[in-house]
Parts: C-alpha cells; sequence; structure tokens
C-alpha cells in the first residue's frame, strides 16, 4: 500500500491458522489478504494499492479496489503472464486484473499481450528492473580448500537441475571427490528431492536451509568457492534470471547451463573458464559431475581469486549502515 507521506509503505502477511479449515481444504489466501487490506484501507487510508504478481495478489488488489474505489497499480512477473494466464480456468479471471488496473508495469516487448485483451497503451507503464544494491553485493577474494563449497538457491526442479545435481554429488561421492553443498532451497517438489537425497546416502555432503530474505543472499554467496544455477528446458523463455548477476557480483563464479549463458543479459557477461562453467549439452549427472570436477582443479591450481567488480565501489561505513538497516527491517517483519 503506498501513501502520499515520505516513507510510507504497509506491507501486511497471513499466517496459518487451524481455525481456518473448510471444505474443501486449502488456504483461504484470497480472503486473508482482502481482509487486511480492508482493515488497512479503514485506519490508513493509502492512495493506492501496489499488486506484484497475479494469484493472489492482482485479485486480491482488484476486489480490494472494487469494494473501496482505490485505484491499484500491478506488476507482472514471468510465469504468472506467461504460464498461469494461458490456463483456460484463470485466463478470464486475469485479463479483469489486467484491464481495471490503473497502471499495468510491465516491458516493451511485452504491450501486445497486454493490449489484445483491452489494456490501453496509456496504462502501460515501464517496469524498472529490481537495482542489485552495491553496498551489499560485492567481491572478496577468497582461495579455494578442501572440500570445495559449492552453493545452490532457489526453487528445485527439474528445469533448475536439481536431479542432476544431487546425482552429481553421488558420483562425487562414490569417487571420494571432496566437495560439499550448501542450499537455499523450496518449492512444491522440494520434498521428493529430500526424499532422494537420504535414499543416495549423500546426506552428508548436502546441507538443506530454507529461503532466506534477499538482503542475506551475498552473505551467502561468500560462504562458498562456487555458485550453480542451472536452469535448463525452461517453460518461460523470456525469463531473465538475476542468479548468475548475484553470484558474479558477489565475486564467486558460476556454474551454469548454455541455455542461460545465451540469454541476451549474459551473452557477453559469462566467459567460461573465467568467471563462469558453461554446460555446453544436456543437464545430466554426468555432466554436472564433470564440470564441477573441471571448476575445483581450474579454482585450485588459481590460488587466491579477487574477481573483478561489476558494480561501483562503496565505502565500509556504507555497507556496515546499509546491513544494519536491513537487518533493523527483518527484527520487526
Amino acid at each position: 500500500y503506498g501513501f502520499s507521506k515520505p516513507n510510507s509503505v504497509a506491507m501486511l502477511s497471513t499466517h496459518v491458522d487451524r481455525k481456518h479449515v473448510f471444505v474443501p481444504q486449502t488456504n483461504p489466501s484470497v480472503s486473508k489478504l482482502l481482509n487486511l487490506g480492508l482493515e488497512m484501507v479503514e485506519t490508513a487510508k493509502p492512495d493506492f494499492i501496489w499488486a506484484h504478481y497475479l494469484e493472489p495478489y492482482g485479485v486480491v488488489a482488484m476486489m480490494l479496489s472494487k469494494i473501496t474505489g482505490i485505484p491499484y497499480v500491478f506488476k507482472h512477473a514471468g510465469s504468472d503472464i506467461g504460464r498461469l494466464m494461458i490456463t483456460p480456468q484463470l485466463r478470464r479471471l486475469y485479463h479483469e486484473v489486467l484491464r481495471n488496473a490503473a497502471m499495468v508495469m510491465t516491458y516493451p516487448h511485452h504491450h501486445e499481450r497486454f493490449t489484445s485483451v483491452g489494456v490501453s497503451t496509456s496504462r502501460l507503464g515501464k517496469s524498472v528492473s529490481v537495482k542489485i544494491r552495491p553496498e551489499l553485493f560485492f567481491p572478496t577474494p577468497f582461495k579455494v580448500k578442501s572440500p570445495l563449497t559449492l552453493g545452490v538457491y532457489g526453487k528445485v526442479g527439474e528445469s533448475k537441475g536439481t536431479g542432476a545435481l544431487l546425482e552429481a554429488m553421488a558420483s562425487l561421492k562414490g569417487s571420494k571427490q571432496e566437495v560439499r553443498l550448501l542450499t537455499h532451497w523450496g518449492g512444491r517438489n522440494l520434498d521428493r528431492y529430500l526424499e532422494q537425497i537420504d535414499r543416495m546416502g549423500i546426506s552428508d555432503m548436502v546441507q538443506i536451509e530454507g529461503f532466506v530474505p534477499h538482503w542475506r543472499i551475498p552473505d551467502f554467496i561468500h560462504s562458498c568457492d562456487a555458485v550453480l544455477f542451472l536452469e535448463n528446458r525452461f517453460s518461460i523463455t523470456f525469463h531473465h534470471p538475476s542468479i548468475p548477476f548475484e553470484v558474479l557480483a558477489c565475486g564467486r563464479p558460476v556454474i551454469t547451463t548454455k541455455e542461460v549463458a545465451g540469454k541476451r543479459v549474459y551473452d557477453t557477461l559469462l566467459k567460461d573458464g573465467e568467471n563462469a562453467f558453461i554446460i555446453e549439452g544436456d543437464i545430466t549427472g554426468e555432466s554436472v559431475t564433470s564440470m564441477i570436477k573441471r571448476t575445483q582443479a581450474l579454482l585450485e591450481e588459481s590460488g587466491e581469486i579477487l574477481m573483478p567488480r561489476l558494480l561501483p565501489e562503496t565505502d565500509l561505513p556504507l555497507r556496515i549502515q546499509m546491513k544494519g538497516l536491513l537487518e533493523s527491517i527483518e527484527v520487526r517483519l
């Protein structure tokens, strides 16, 4: 919710409650968010409502706007318009979310998609890319020691290379390779991969943690020697992931796929054997194993490494100030 006063943004969240059980069993997230919104409108009188992602936020914003008369601004991601909006059971409702928004924040290459469903070009705003803060994302020197510490964060899934990565870890264990994997994983298929880790007998090599706030990602990257991003055969072709850039900004090499390296945002930035290790073919346990071994060999030969800075340099007091600010926000949330 946005307000006219400076620095006045309110962020609300719901929680799980056993009393929220009904038939059919599901989490009534739309109703809970709408209720929170109605209470907020009564007490704070926001100037507008901000919704990021169609489900449930865009739907809730439209309902709240209809009830209160407060306009809403909608910003989409990739999967909501690329996957959810093409579903017949959801499409009509989502078109209404777009048509009723005071402004749809998007990119020029999506304009035709929205005007074709009735959104006026005058209500198509330009999305501003999320800026990676140089006070948080900065390179630090590192020297690879045994075991090689690999990191991975984000959603799990075959299109994210999770199964191939676990097969690689099992193979590396069998060959007595000194490697450990730190993860911040989540997603609806996580339980299946946790069971796979137990079956493979690699739980001693893989440390599982859940998602972390964005401002804690740099500390995680700095704790690793290299970070994997194995997205492949991803269904949302216009998706431009930020993880490789985040990794490079923190001064660590990224192990990734030819599919990712070929995207417009990375085709000149990623250099195989320098700041990246790019898997050319299919993402399999064998190909990931081979690339991890190559990464380890090259990094160990290099001694202490300090990769080039990607973002403007910031001084230490500013870094400390930013870190303290974000930690105070995290405590309040």
